[in-house]
């Protein structure tokens, strides 16, 4: 019974270093950018989703129209990050990344937006490890989602 305990103990040490080990990974990646002008495909559904349908990869989210002026609505993406507790890392005049850091372990996360001229917000939204993330990054969109049509 006690060198059960201790094996347990030890797995379950070895788990929670791993995953900190994996948090601070994901800290050297950054956003893939836009490629030809549009968000680049996921390379996996599992941890990431999207707007935008590329090269036969299905979109996994419906993109968000918006009626404001293109100018202003950028305005209010950006608040709408900030009150997300994002780190918006590069912006330009249609083009917005940003980093979400989980609280425990530190993993993160990269949204990437593309707003277009017809009045279209297209989303990327992804892990930069692992495999899963329960959904996370499809919350996060909906959450700006809501942010942006109140």
């Amino acid at each position: 019974m006690n060198k059960l305990f201790y094996i347990l103990i030890a797995i379950a040490v070895i788990i929670v270093v791993a995953f900190f080990v994996m948090g601070m990974v994901s800290k050297k990646g950054q956003a893939p950018g836009l490629k030809e002008g549009h968000l680049q495909a996921c390379e996996t559904t599992d941890n990431c989703v999207i707007s935008e349908t590329i090269n036969g990869h299905p979109a996994t989210i419906v993109p968000l129209l918006f009626s404001e002026e293109k100018a202003v609505f950028i305005e209010k993406l950006k608040k709408a990050i900030a009150a997300m507790d994002g780190k918006i890392v590069k912006a330009e005049e249609s083009y917005i990344a940003a980093t979400f850091t989980s609280g425990v372990f530190g993993f993160v996360d990269d949204l990437e937006l593309r707003v277009t001229d017809n009045q279209q917000l297209h989303f990327r939204s992804a892990s930069r490890v692992g495999r899963k993330d329960f959904g996370a990054n499809k919350k996060r969109i909906e959450q700006l989602k809501s942010l942006l049509v109140d």
